[in-house]
């Protein structure tokens, strides 16, 4: 996504707080300190032949989203600094009498300002997704933003959630993990007597005043979701 494409986007996803539409604030999860997870499920009804392959080829290859061409989706999701996790799963439900989508994502940050980011997904790349429900917006009129709000009218309530480091924002997990390691090279420098100590700790806090690389994430697309049906006989297992 070149400046000016961004730009639009950027324009484009500008709304004020709770102009999605969202019936629910979400679960809040946060132990007082300087951050609070949020919590976004939705669910939408499957079109008759939706075609699961090319959904998880969306998630799998390279796709110029956020973080620009040649990033794969983990590697872009990665850049935003926002995610902690994002699941899709299908399943049978009377609700849509048919097969469903289900979206489920944790996050730093607001669930409105969540729902601005994801308009820079763009239009193309969330039709990839949602565009295989019934009822997504469609066409050469149809915006990035217009998607983003049916995906955000797909809310529902979360019964419970769980998040390891709530207080922590991802900023702070990758600072903390880059410390770390370079306090171990020094620490292993100082033990085996490398150079003089006292230029071994200049360069250690110089260190320390550089920017953190962030860590690696992944993502774990099942290619033959679309061939392997995991639910339709899960009362049989059960013993139903």
């Amino acid at each position: 996504m070149n400046r000016e494409e961004r730009s639009v986007a950027v324009s484009e996803s500008s709304t004020s707080a709770g102009g999605w539409g969202l019936r629910y604030p979400g679960l809040v999860m946060g132990k007082g300190g300087k951050n609070e997870v949020k919590e976004f499920t939705g669910m939408w009804g499957l079109k008759s032949g939706a075609d699961l392959v090319a959904f998880t080829d969306t998630l799998s290859r390279e796709v110029p989203v956020w973080g620009g061409p040649g990033k794969t989706f983990s590697e872009a999701t990665t850049m935003l600094g926002l995610i902690r996790t994002a699941r899709w799963f299908v399943a049978r439900t009377q609700d849509f009498d048919g097969y469903t989508l289900f979206f489920i994502s944790q996050f730093d940050g607001s669930l409105d300002k969540y729902f601005d980011d994801f308009v820079l997904n763009g239009k193309e790349n969330l039709t990839k997704i949602w565009g295989q429900c019934v009822g997504c917006p469609s066409g050469p009129d149809a915006t990035a933003r217009d998607i983003v709000d049916y995906i955000a009218r797909g809310q529902i309530k979360t019964l419970a959630c769980y998040d390891v480091f709530p207080s922590l924002s991802l900023g702070q997990i990758y600072k903390a993990a880059d410390w770390y390691e370079k306090t171990q090279k020094f620490q292993r420098a100082v033990a085996k007597g490398e150079g003089k100590l006292e230029e071994a700790v200049n360069a250690f806090f110089g260190e320390l005043a550089e920017s953190y690389k962030q860590v690696p994430s992944d993502a774990m697309i099942d290619t033959e979701v679309g061939r392997q049906w995991q639910y339709e006989d899960v009362a049989e297992h059960i013993g139903k």
